[in-house]
């Protein structure tokens, strides 16, 4: 809370100005095709679609979905932090933002890891569960390809 306090714009602003200049996508598409769950990644396309229904996920779902968003499809994290404030039912402002901004390399507590959507969904997922159950169109996939 106290970086929100002391960088009040930090929701739509870097709190390191020089990522300011970042060029960032602004594919409609490809911003609806995440929320919505259909960007072709399981373990992402589950975790939107969770959040779409009930208004919550997990705490690395949340961190793999956030750094696709920001890495493979480019799009600044601005964007990511207002759905996420508009969908979770825990929306917390300052915790969000300063999440948002360590995943866009902007926050003073930057992520300096990747997140690699297959191989973070065989680590977190192995037996398919999670994604079997959010996208039911791949329930009777094999365990060896759900999460290609």
């Amino acid at each position: 809370y106290w970086q929100l306090h002391m960088f009040p714009d930090m929701p739509s602003r870097c709190m390191r100005a020089h990522y300011e200049g970042m060029q960032w996508t602004t594919d409609a598409a490809k911003l609806r095709a995440w929320q919505r769950g259909n960007t072709g990644y399981p373990l992402v396309d589950a975790g939107m679609r969770e959040l779409w229904l009930t208004g919550w996920m997990h705490q690395n779902v949340r961190m793999v979905t956030a750094m696709f968003l920001i890495e493979y499809l480019g799009i600044n994290w601005t964007e990511g932090l207002k759905w996420y404030h508009d969908t979770l039912v825990d929306a917390d402002l300052a915790i969000n933002s300063m999440m948002w901004q360590n995943a866009g390399g902007s926050g003073l507590d930057q992520w300096n890891f990747q997140l690699h959507p297959v191989q973070h969904s065989k680590f977190c997922d192995p037996t398919g569960a999670y994604v079997r159950k959010w996208i039911p169109e791949l329930a009777r996939l094999p365990t060896e390809y759900l999460h290609q």
